[in-house]
């Protein structure tokens, strides 16, 4: 821990001097650091050595535009090979996940683990060093607004509100507040979104916290529970994130809360990655690690600090309109704010007869092994189906274990929220289809 915190601060000492950078030069220090990547990754990734063999790509000149696209499939399908260390196999990481719940645990005592289905379905994982994750962490406290209250003194206390019970990005990196040093500068309380709403709100009031942080739309019940008179906290400070935050929201949110309102950008792929600005309605993206190719549908990504899994030209599905920058004090690129995928909020009539919600993200971050990919398919208050893809290559003893625990860590997440009144049924289907009218594949559908 030591060692990272060491990290922590050089990373930090080199964020700052970038901010007084051109963006120029800012972009000529990334092609730099981007070449040093893919020579590590040429030396240890039999996958990169393959493809800048076969590709007779020039190490030393490169540009991410010399690589093919690496797209989630691809990732899962060569994983093996990508890694630059050889213990690190899906098979280890798959063993580790089925037991370990905890974030703050790491493989080998030295990875840490984030896993996800994102917005694909497609349960994907992804590993960083502690070198790679101080690194990549560093960018969290990056962005600071001074609250119209100020709280003295006291040691800051921290809520978070979303799925914290396993390796899921957003509490990994926020749980490394309880490590080293840090656990000594704030007090964080872990809530999660997947308890009843009446338990959540208890212990909100109890807690009271200084900064309030959790998904967008887990927020905006929280803000109609605050207006409504259940909810009695005084944050100084709200942070959404996992979603986009819309006008509306930062209406609800100012109203209910009265203090500095902020939506933040990251992903399980790379950390922290931007901030919104004060109006709202645009985002910093700061790139210092990170290098941008927008697309009119999609977006292409290169991770320059993970040393571990090299995501070169990496794509994702979340849509950027870029911005000329008006504040000529620092580098980095601007965009609208996010418009990214939004999932419906699956709301069921629970045991007591009372509809609560349970989190689009506590279905995203659903990890089951052998299970490759699935669907939730909304029938009606109390009704749904759950679609899921195998893995190939299970024998039948493995295809029924698999369904076995699908239909267990569902039960167990409609028993947390009081809700083992909903009924299910599990589908094992050989492929799942994207919209045809988007064109794009949604993880929670009404059934039709």
């Amino acid at each position: 821990m030591a060692g990272m915190f060491a990290t922590m601060m050089r990373k930090r000492r080199e964020l700052r001097a970038n901010q007084k950078l051109t963006r120029s030069q800012l972009e000529t220090l990334k092609q730099q650091k981007f070449r040093q990547l893919v020579a590590h990754a040429q030396q240890h990734s039999p996958y990169y050595e393959r493809l800048i063999r076969e590709h007779q790509i020039d190490v030393t000149t490169c540009t991410p535009q010399d690589f093919p696209e690496l797209t989630k499939s691809i990732l899962i399908e060569h994983f093996d090979e990508i890694v630059t260390d050889r213990r690190l196999t899906r098979q280890a990481i798959s063993e580790f996940l089925s037991h370990s719940t905890n974030p703050n645990e790491l493989l080998f005592n030295e990875y840490h683990v984030v896993h996800t289905s994102g917005s694909s379905g497609q349960i994907g994982y992804f590993v960083f060093s502690e070198q790679d994750w101080a690194n990549g962490i560093t960018q969290g406290p990056r962005e600071r607004r001074r609250p119209a209250r100020s709280i003295g003194w006291q040691r800051p206390r921290i809520a978070y509100f979303a799925a914290v019970g396993g390796h899921f990005a957003g509490v990994s990196m926020t749980s490394s507040m309880q490590r080293g040093i840090f656990k000594y500068l704030v007090r964080l309380k872990l809530l999660e979104v997947n308890d009843p709403i009446s338990k959540i709100i208890k212990q909100l009031n109890e807690f009271q916290p200084h900064i309030l942080i959790g998904y967008t739309t887990a927020i905006r019940i929280l803000a109609e529970k605050q207006l409504a008179g259940d909810l009695k906290i005084a944050p100084v400070a709200v942070s959404t994130g996992g979603e986009a935050q819309s006008a509306a929201d930062r209406d609800l949110f100012g109203q209910a809360f009265n203090c500095v309102i902020a939506n933040t950008y990251g992903c399980s792929e790379h950390m922290m990655m931007g901030y919104s600005r004060p109006d709202g309605t645009t985002m910093v993206l700061y790139d210092d690690d990170l290098i941008y190719e927008f697309y009119a549908e999609h977006s292409i990504v290169t991770n320059l600090f993970n040393y571990t899994l090299p995501l070169i030209r990496y794509r994702m599905s979340d849509i950027f309109r870029p911005v000329a920058n008006d504040n000529s004090a620092d580098p980095y690129l601007l965009v609208h704010s996010l418009v990214g995928r939004s999932e419906m909020v699956p709301s069921f009539t629970n045991r007591e007869g009372v509809t609560d919600f349970i989190s689009a993200f506590t279905i995203i971050e659903l990890f089951i092994p052998g299970v490759s990919q699935f669907q939730m398919r909304l029938l009606d208050a109390t009704h749904f189906k759950f679609a899921i893809c195998l893995e190939t290559g299970l024998d039948d003893s493995d295809r029924a274990a698999a369904i076995t625990a699908t239909e267990t860590r569902l039960k167990d997440i409609l028993n947390q929220k009081h809700m083992d009144n909903v009924q299910f049924t599990i589908a094992v289907v050989d492929s799942l289809a994207v919209n045809p009218k988007t064109g794009k594949f949604q993880l929670i559908v009404k059934a039709g």
